[in-house]
This record gives structure tokens, C-alpha cells and sequence, in this order.
């Protein structure tokens, strides 16, 4: 089932409206409101590996949480400021993550259509691209060293500074081909041209979008109402 995402205005307005939630909110607790939003928001794109993995996380830091309130948990490693941020983070983080793993094109002819100058808009993709990219590269790390039988976890505790080797080495050349590749592509898709570009990734605004715009609005107010704001 293919994703049916939004366009990138309202992304941004959905990041900006979970910022100011979290932000001006007098109860973290009560951010399960945004956190419920963000997943009902990524269910109608349809991004179901997204929901399950945020899911997952979110549902650890539930318990974690309950078991901190509740049962006294007290953790070494791991702060219970830390869980409490990330929970009241959450609703941020699904949103950006969306935000940023939108394919460039359509960024880019966003960006384009507001005139935002061709350098700025190259640093923001390069910006935006950065984790999914690093991400994708350090699982093809992860499958070579697996198929060479490199990730045991005997042999990574008798050579964790080989294991750290092996990791970086081949990683960091990665990291250099992909900036030369970009490079490469953006010389030869006219970035250096000082006339109007057009794109293929012309999106027009649906009426889903706007209703969604509408609706984080009213999630947001609603949300500040109930919890209280922070002045």
C-alpha cells in the first residue's frame, strides 16, 4: 500500500504546532494528547513501518514511566529525566522524522516556490538528508560486517578497537563518495544557475491538507486549554 503523504507546508505546520505544545504546556504528561495526534497524522499517510517503530519506542517509555510513578523504578545508567523528556519530546520527534525523511524534490520546490536562495536550499536538503542517509549507511556497515562475521559479541569484546575499525574505515570512504556524488548532482541538475528552475515535484495543496492544518491548529489550542500554558 503506497504512502499518500502531505504536502511539506503542512509538515512544517505540524512540526511548529507539536514545538509549541511541548513548549508552552504546564503538564508533560498530558503530551499523549500530541502523541496520539502524530500517530493518527502518520496513519493517513499511511506510513505504517513508521508508526510501528515510533510505537514501540513510545509504548517502552509508557512503562517505563508507569513503573517509575507507580513502583519506585530507579534507574542507574539511564535518568528518569531522561524517560520523562523523551516522553514529552515524543510528538516532536514523530513529526520532524516525517518532516525530514520527505523525498528532496519536494522540499526543494517548496523551498523554491517561497524564493528561498538556491545555496540556502542546498544547505537545508544536505541538513535534512544527513541521519536517513548516515542511518542507511551504517546498516550497510552492519550487513557487511555481519556476512564477515565481524559482529559476534565474543569478537567485539576481545577487539573493540578492530570492531571500531571496521566500522569507521569503510564508513568515512562512504561519507566521501556521497558528498562527491552530490556534488556530481548538483552541477548537473543547474544548481549553479542563476535563472528560475522548474521541478518535478510540483505538489498542490489537497483538501486533506488544509483540513489537517485546521486540525493540528484545534489539537494544539486544545491541548494548551486543557493542560494549561506556561507564560
Amino acid at each position: 500500500m503506497q504512502e499518500k503523504s502531505f504536502a511539506v507546508s503542512v509538515k512544517i505546520w505540524a512540526l511548529c504546532c507539536t514545538l509549541i505544545g511541548v513548549s508552552l504546556t504546564g503538564t508533560s504528561l498530558l503530551t499523549w494528547i500530541l502523541s496520539c495526534a502524530a500517530f493518527a497524522y502518520l496513519a493517513v499517510q499511511r506510513k505504517w513501518k513508521l508508526i510501528c517503530s515510533f510505537g514501540v519506542f513510545y509504548l517502552l517509555l509508557a512503562l517505563l514511566l508507569y513503573a517509575i510513578r507507580f513502583h519506585g523504578l530507579r534507574m542507574v545508567i539511564f535518568s528518569e529525566f531522561y524517560v520523562l523528556m523523551f516522553w514529552n519530546l515524543f510528538p516532536v520527534f514523530a513529526v520532524s522524522w516525517d518532516l525530514v525523511t520527505t523525498p528532496p524534490g519536494e522540499i526543494s520546490a517548496f523551498l523554491s516556490r517561497l524564493h528561498i536562495p538556491t545555496s540556502m536550499i542546498l544547505g537545508i536538503l544536505v541538513v535534512f538528508r544527513f541521519f536517513p542517509t548516515m542511518k542507511t549507511e551504517l546498516a550497510a556497515v552492519g550487513r557487511s560486517m555481519k556476512n564477515r562475521g565481524l559482529t559476534a559479541p565474543l569478537q567485539i569484546i576481545r577487539h573493540p578497537a578492530s570492531s571500531c575499525e571496521y566500522v569507521l574505515i569503510p564508513f568515512l570512504l562512504r561519507v566521501l563518495q556521497i558528498a562527491d556524488q552530490l556534488s556530481v548532482s548538483a552541477v548537473a541538475r543547474g544548481a549553479e544557475h542563476p535563472g528560475i528552475r522548474g521541478s518535478y515535484y510540483g505538489k498542490k495543496m489537497q483538501m486533506r491538507d488544509y483540513v489537517w492544518i485546521v486540525l493540528w491548529g484545534a489539537i494544539t489550542a486544545g491541548f494548551l486549554t486543557i493542560g494549561g500554558m506556561r507564560l
